[in-house]
C-alpha cells in the first residue's frame, strides 16, 4: 500500500492510496472461507456450498467493506503519523462506480483534502485592543435594591381607591341605554382593572375614592387606550372572541369588588434574607454592599464577554487565516446537514467565520502551550448551571445538584464542544491581556449596552 500526496496549495491536497492484491486478498479470502463454513442453502450440506457460489453471493460485498476498513485505518494512521490538522473529513474524488470491484485487481483512491493553514500567531504589546470598563453609578444600585423590594412585595387590600395606582377587582356586565343589563351581552366576573393604565386624568374620576359595591358605568374603549388592554379586561384571546359586540360604542357596568394595591416588601431583615440567605446581610448598609459587589461582578462579566467578542474579531482581521472555501463547501454538503446549496451559500460567511477562529485558537493553544483540563470544563458548566438557574430567580441549589445538572449537561456532545471552546477563549483572554496592549476605557452601561 502506498500514499502519494500531491500539494495543490497551503490548504489543499490531493492524496492517493494505491492497494494491490496484497494488501486485502489474504482477509477477503479468510472472509469468504468463514461464509462458506456457515452457509446452508437448499440442495448443499451444511459447509460444502461451492467456492464460486460463495465468492459471486459475497464477494463484492466483502471486498468493499474490506477495503473500506483498509483505507479509512490506512489515512487516519496517515494523518497521525504527519500530524495534519485538518478540515472536515477527506473526500473522495470517485464514485465506486468507477472501479471494478473483483478480487484480484488492483486500485487507486483518491481524496481531497482540506487542511488548516499555518497561522504565526505572536502576541505583541504592538496589539492594541480596547477593553470596556462599565462605571458604576449609585442610581443602579438602588435600582436593584427597589427591585428586589418589588420581587418579594405583595398586594394589600384597601378601604378605597387612593392615588390611581391600585388594582380594582370586579365584575363586568355590558347594558343597554336604559342601563340594564344585555340579553346575550358580554359578561365577566372576577376582571382586574389596572387603573394607571386609564387614558388620562378626566377619565379616572369616576373611579375616585371607589370602594366595593360601588357601581361605575363605562366605555372600555374610551377609557383604555388600546384594544388588547379591553380584551384582556374581558378575559378574551383576542377582539375575534369578542364576536359581535362593537366595543368602540358598547356601555358596560363596573361593580367593584375590592380594591388592592402592590406594596413593596420593607427593606428590613425579611428581605435581607430573601435575597442573601438567612443573616448573610445585617443592615441595610450591608445589603447595599452586597447589591454593589453583585452588580460590579455582573459588568466585569459583561466588560468581559465583550472584550472576548472584540478581541476575536481583532485577530480574525488581522491573521485573517486562508481557507479552502472550496472544499468546505462540498464537504457541508457531503455531510447532508443542508437540505438545498442556496441555504449553505447563506449560512456560509459565517461558518467560515467560525473555522478560522477555531484554526487561530488551536495555533495560539499550540503556541503558549495551553491545556484545558477536564476539571476546568467541570467548573465553566457548573457556573453556567447557577447562571441559567438565577435567570430563573432560583438561586439555593447545592453544590451537588449544580454538580449533577453540570454532568448532565456535559453528555451531549454539542454541550460538550461548547463548554470546551468557552474555556479556550476565556484562556485566549487573559493571555492577551498579559500579552498586548490594552487600552482601558470607561463607558457607561447605557452606552455600553448600546454597542
Amino acid at each position: 500500500m502506498n500514499i502519494n500526496k500531491e500539494q495543490i496549495d497551503d490548504v489543499n491536497i490531493v492524496l492517493s492510496l494505491d492497494l494491490s492484491k496484497d494488501d486485502y486478498a489474504s482477509k477477503v479470502n479468510d472472509i469468504l472461507r468463514e461464509h462458506r463454513r456457515k452457509a446452508s442453502m437448499p440442495g448443499f450440506r451444511p459447509g460444502k456450498v461451492p467456492e464460486g457460489l460463495i465468492r459471486k453471493m459475497y464477494g463484492k460485498a466483502v471486498l468493499v467493506e474490506e477495503i473500506n476498513k483498509l483505507v479509512n485505518e490506512a489515512l487516519q494512521k496517515y494523518f497521525k503519523e504527519q500530524n495534519m490538522n485538518l478540515l472536515g473529513n477527506p473526500l473522495p474524488k470517485a464514485n465506486e462506480e468507477d472501479f471494478d470491484w473483483e478480487i484480484g485487481n488492483d486500485f487507486c483512491f483518491k481524496f481531497d483534502v482540506g487542511v488548516a493553514p499555518v497561522v504565526d500567531v505572536a502576541l505583541s504589546k504592538e496589539d492594541k485592543i480596547t477593553k470596556y470598563q462599565i462605571v458604576l453609578e449609585p442610581k443602579y444600585v438602588e435600582n436593584v435594591v427597589e427591585n428586589h423590594a418589588k420581587n418579594y412585595g405583595q398586594y394589600t387590600y384597601l378601604e378605597e381607591v387612593v392615588d390611581f395606582s391600585e388594582v380594582v377587582d370586579c365584575d363586568i356586565i355590558q347594558i343597554g341605554e336604559d342601563l340594564q343589563p344585555l340579553e346575550n351581552g358580554l359578561s365577566v366576573k372576577d376582571a382586574n382593572v389596572l387603573l394607571s393604565l386609564i387614558k388620562d386624568e378626566e377619565l379616572k374620576k369616576p373611579f375616585e375614592k371607589a370602594k366595593s359595591g360601588d357601581e361605575i358605568m363605562l366605555n372600555l374603549w374610551e377609557t383604555f387606550p388600546n384594544d388588547w388592554e379591553v380584551v384582556s379586561i374581558l378575559k378574551k384571546k383576542n377582539k375575534d372572541e369578542l364576536g359581535d359586540v362593537d366595543i368602540t360604542t358598547a356601555q358596560f357596568k363596573l361593580t367593584v369588588k375590592s380594591v388592592r394595591k402592590f406594596v413593596n416588601a420593607e427593606l428590613n431583615q425579611t428581605l435581607f434574607d430573601n435575597v442573601f440567605g438567612e443573616n448573610q446581610v445585617k443592615s441595610l448598609e450591608e445589603f447595599k454592599e452586597r447589591v454593589e459587589e453583585s452588580l460590579k461582578k455582573n459588568y466585569e462579566e459583561s466588560s468581559m464577554s465583550r472584550f472576548v467578542f472584540d478581541m476575536n474579531d481583532y485577530l480574525l482581521q488581522k491573521l485573517n487565516p486562508a481557507l479552502p472555501e472550496d472544499f468546505l463547501r462540498r464537504w457541508f454538503i457531503a455531510s447532508g446537514n443542508f437540505a438545498d446549496e442556496e441555504k449553505l451559500m447563506n449560512d456560509l460567511p459565517q461558518m467560515l467565520k467560525g473555522i478560522k477562529w477555531d484554526v487561530i485558537s488551536n495555533a495560539i493553544a499550540r503556541s503558549y502551550n495551553i491545556k484545558i483540563e477536564d476539571s476546568e470544563i467541570i467548573t465553566f458548566a457548573e457556573d453556567t448551571v447557577r447562571r441559567q438557574f438565577a435567570m430563573y430567580g432560583a438561586s439555593g441549589l447545592s453544590d451537588e445538584n449544580i454538580n449533577n445538572y453540570a454532568m448532565n449537561m456535559l453528555k451531549n456532545e454539542d454541550n460538550m464542544r461548547r463548554m470546551v471552546s468557552n474555556v479556550l477563549n476565556d484562556k485566549i483572554a487573559k493571555l492577551v491581556l498579559e500579552k498586548c496592549d490594552i487600552q482601558i476605557q470607561e463607558i457607561s452601561v447605557e452606552d455600553f449596552n448600546n454597542k
